[in-house]
């Protein structure tokens, strides 16, 4: 029970912290647009996207809002429950878990209130190759995705080697 509460702890840190970091993106950079951080590499800017990954929809004439935030629920639905349903020894599956269901509630969040979810990481060389401007909540979603990848990569592997 103890390890299950850490888990749900880690998932509502993560969910705190990208909450913050928008609001603190919303007052700071909204005025100012961008703070240069490393030049040429890393910048603070202040963006927001109507749709999904990559901005995916967002010049969509519908109202898309709903749509998506109806999405997300469903997401966060489904991942809450696979984490239920995983013995919480297997803690790595419990983590990427816990950094999904963070990460699109954090996203969905921004979804129902302003209709639009608040980016401000932007990562760049030079002016020449540009990564979509991101947020906590998007790099929590994409390093859980990883993890748990990774982890289902070793579980078959060990499966395999169980069977040989």
């Amino acid at each position: 029970m103890l390890l299950r509460s850490g888990y749900l702890l880690t998932t509502l840190l993560l969910l705190i912290a990208d909450q913050a970091t928008k609001y603190w993106a919303t007052l700071v950079l909204k005025p100012v647009f961008l703070i240069e951080v490393i030049p040429g590499f890393f910048r603070l800017t202040y963006a927001t996207n109507r749709g999904v990954a990559f901005s995916l929809f967002a010049d969509s004439e519908m109202e898309i809002r709903y749509i998506l935030a109806g999405v997300s629920v469903l997401a966060a639905a489904m991942v809450a429950a696979y984490q239920w349903r995983t013995p919480v020894r297997k803690v790595g599956l419990n983590l990427a878990f816990s950094l999904m269901l963070a990460g699109i509630i954090g996203n969905m969040i921004d979804r129902i209130r302003l209709g639009e979810v608040v980016d401000f990481i932007d990562l760049h060389w030079a002016e020449v190759y540009s990564w979509p401007t991101f947020n906590v909540a998007d790099a929590a979603i994409c390093v859980g995705a990883g993890l748990l990848a990774l982890q289902l990569i070793i579980e078959e592997r060990v499966a395999q080697r169980d069977v040989s």
